[in-house]
């Protein structure tokens, strides 16, 4: 916390941005995903939600993509690009698309918007190899002649109802989002005006 606190008073002269991801943006992760982060990967999941300067809502097409994170600008490791078309603004991270779906709070210093998506970096997912070529015809699994090929939205819709009804998942996507949002935006307001 002392390594982001540090950042934001060295980037408190130009301003800064903030992208908070609404309550409904955490239950698009995959089930346990933040609590599988260590200390250091949550701390860089805050930062890449966090511009080192001031960017007004009519000026995200005046960005250069990739655009600098507070968590750095390496565009292999953390690409963020912004697309700006009239009042849509798009960010893309390489795993994710997110749209700005509005403005929590701006003034002269500090621009906070809230995003439909958690923007994650690239590189918590690492870079795969392309695949190879296959050397003989592969076997195809046997399937279940009672299963309709809808199994797999089956599946997605059961892992979602698990995602529903798991209390710790409620509790971090809805109450730690919260959290999360007000707490960035109380530490930012904190450093701008101290």
């Amino acid at each position: 916390m002392t390594n982001i606190n540090s950042q934001l008073i060295t980037a408190k002269g130009g301003g800064l941005t903030i992208f908070a991801p609404d309550d409904s943006a955490f239950s698009h992760l995959k089930a346990g995903f933040l609590n599988s982060l260590n200390e250091g990967k949550k701390i860089e999941l805050l930062q890449f939600h966090i511009l080192p300067q001031f960017v007004d809502s009519n000026n995200f097409d005046s960005l250069s993509n990739p655009v600098e994170t507070v968590a750095g600008k390496d565009p292999l490791r953390l690409p963020l690009n912004v697309e700006s078309f009239g009042n849509n603004v798009n960010l893309s991270t390489g795993v994710v698309n997110a749209t700005v779906t509005g403005v929590v709070y701006q003034d002269s210093k500090l621009a906070i918007y809230r995003l439909d998506k958690v923007l994650l970096p690239l590189d918590f997912f690492g870079t795969k190899a392309p695949a190879s070529a296959p050397i003989a015809a592969a076997k195809a699994p046997k399937s279940d002649k009672g299963k309709s090929s809808s199994a797999e939205d089956d599946d997605e819709s059961s892992t979602t109802q698990d995602q529903k009804s798991s209390g710790a998942m409620s509790l971090l996507g809805i109450q730690g989002a919260k959290l999360i949002c007000i707490g960035i935006s109380f530490v930012a307001v904190t450093m701008l005006w101290s």
